[in-house]
């Protein structure tokens, strides 16, 4: 009984510590995103995307020579693994360009409509049959979206449409990982979508490159280090925790956003966006409990 007692608070104690890391490292990717959206003033998406990625692979590096060696990382699926690549590098693109003309908060809120598409184009793709609780959640997340961008009351920008095509590309994303997560190492996926945003944004980088001064130059280096470490605590929260638990803690990112919104960019909370992202959000999580629920009963 005392052993029975001893494993499951150690359980317990592990998946406390995994909430706790994923936390942290989804407030560096806030804070990350937040440098973005000050930079997106100076410079172009794909300079910023470039350089925060050749920035990023320094904790990379370090995470990949502390848990392993780079002569043992393997590719199983080398074109998924390179479409996924791009499809992420893409789906910056359009995610740093809504930061430049959205409140953080608003575009973090489109974005988290990603588990929507993802529920859509498993049916196509995956051959994935959707019940009616699903479609429900799905349904009701989209009258979020509607009720955040309220077409017809509120002027509609290239920023919503960019963070639309950002979640859209995103679930694309989502749906490669899961044909992939379980037989690519984790430190090549990471590795293949960092060269992906080199990759789709350097084209850009070349044709609106501009010499950044020495503290936009410390900004870069700040927001490519912390979303190169954030990569980090992801990766070590899914080692002690189970992803249905670490999953829904990205959605803490709003409440980041918020607060640098209101700090850094002066703006002010609007109820009605935060309405609908809480609609978003609660279909996300309804989406994501019974996905977790459909694996059980597949098992």
């Amino acid at each position: 009984m005392t052993v029975v007692l001893q494993t499951t608070n150690d359980q317990a104690e592990r998946v406390v510590a995994g909430i706790l890391m994923a936390l942290s490292g989804n407030i560096m990717f806030a804070t990350s995103d937040a440098l973005v959206k000050l930079l997106t003033a100076r410079y172009s998406v794909f300079q910023i995307i470039v350089t925060q990625a050749l920035f990023a692979l320094i904790p990379l590096t370090v995470m990949i020579l502390r848990t392993t060696r780079f002569r043992a990382l393997r590719v199983r699926h080398p074109r998924l693994v390179l479409l996924r690549a791009l499809l992420a590098g893409s789906a910056t693109v359009f995610g740093f360009y809504s930061f430049s003309r959205l409140p953080l908060a608003e575009s973090y809120s489109i974005a988290f409509c990603t588990p929507l598409f993802v529920t859509l184009l498993s049916i196509p793709i995956l051959g994935e049959k959707v019940g009616l609780h699903r479609w429900g959640a799905v349904l009701v997340g989209f009258l979020g979206i509607l009720i955040m961008v309220r077409p017809g009351f509120e002027t509609l920008n290239a920023g919503h449409a960019a963070a639309l095509a950002g979640a859209f590309l995103g679930s694309f994303t989502v749906l490669v990982m899961r044909r992939i997560a379980r037989e690519e190492q984790h430190a090549v996926m990471v590795l293949a979508v960092v060269t992906g945003l080199i990759t789709v944004g350097l084209p850009g980088m070349i044709a609106t490159f501009r010499m950044p001064t020495l503290p936009d130059m410390a900004l870069f280096a700040c927001t490519g280090l912390l979303m190169g470490s954030a990569q980090f605590f992801v990766a070590k929260s899914l080692s002690l925790a189970p992803a249905s638990v670490i999953a829904p803690m990205q959605y803490s990112m709003i409440l980041w956003a918020i607060l640098y919104g209101a700090l850094l960019f002066g703006t002010h909370v609007d109820p009605i966006m935060v309405f609908g992202a809480t609609i978003v959000i609660a279909s996300g999580l309804y989406i994501m409990h019974r996905e977790r629920r459909r694996a059980r009963q597949g098992r």
